[in-house]
């Protein structure tokens, strides 16, 4: 007898139960669930999704407020809250001088002197300060004595800083401050006489 004979013969003997009077369980199994057995489940289920804590690093100041917390630490005389805000080989030009401040203690060292032979009751005023650059800042500020506008004090300055060890410092600075003395229109003269000079003997040039 073939394997397909055998079975239809087994399908139709009376002996088996018909499909109908067998019970629903016989044909669905379920399982069902504690809520707890729910409860731990979702509760790996989010753990495993959550996401890794991020912590943000703090971004350096910005470099306009460098040089505004430069300017107020000068005005209240308070150089060890400048040490942190001008970079160990700042190269610093106050156009007064025949040479620049290079080096954080030489740049220190200038402030101090200026701090002994002032009080509080001179300010600096920042006049307007650029905003939109992160490495390059332009002031332009002028001083006053109790309020008062102080003689020959305007001046402008321009400030380039660095990100270093994660703080914005300051590495170059440059003021340019009000002459006492306004030459006027005789400046144009001078400025034609060095000119031709210039151009008759340009070995000059060399010694600028």
């Amino acid at each position: 007898m073939s394997f397909t004979a055998s079975l239809f013969s087994s399908l139709s003997s009376p002996s088996l139960i018909p499909l109908h009077d067998l019970p629903p369980s016989f044909f669905l199994r379920t399982k069902t669930l504690k809520p707890t057995t729910v409860t731990h489940s979702l509760r790996r289920l989010s753990t495993s999704c959550s996401p890794a804590t991020f912590v943000p690093e703090t971004a350096p100041t910005s470099a306009s407020e460098v040089v505004s917390s430069f300017y107020a630490a000068i005005n209240v005389h308070d150089l060890s809250s400048v040490t942190d805000l001008i970079a160990q080989d700042c190269v610093y030009e106050d156009l007064v001088f025949s040479s620049p401040f290079v080096g954080r203690k030489a740049i220190l060292d200038f402030f101090g002197k200026f701090i002994d032979a002032t009080s509080t009751d001179l300010q600096f005023v920042i006049d307007d300060i650029s905003k939109e650059d992160s490495s390059a800042v332009g002031v332009s500020w002028h001083l006053e004595w109790k309020g008062k506008n102080f003689p020959f004090s305007k001046g402008c300055s321009f400030y380039r800083l660095e990100v270093i060890d994660g703080k914005r410092q300051i590495v170059y600075g440059r003021d340019c401050v009000e002459p006492a003395i306004k030459p006027g229109e005789s400046v144009l003269a001078a400025i034609k006489g060095v000119t031709w000079l210039l151009q008759k003997f340009p070995q000059f040039a060399d010694r600028f």
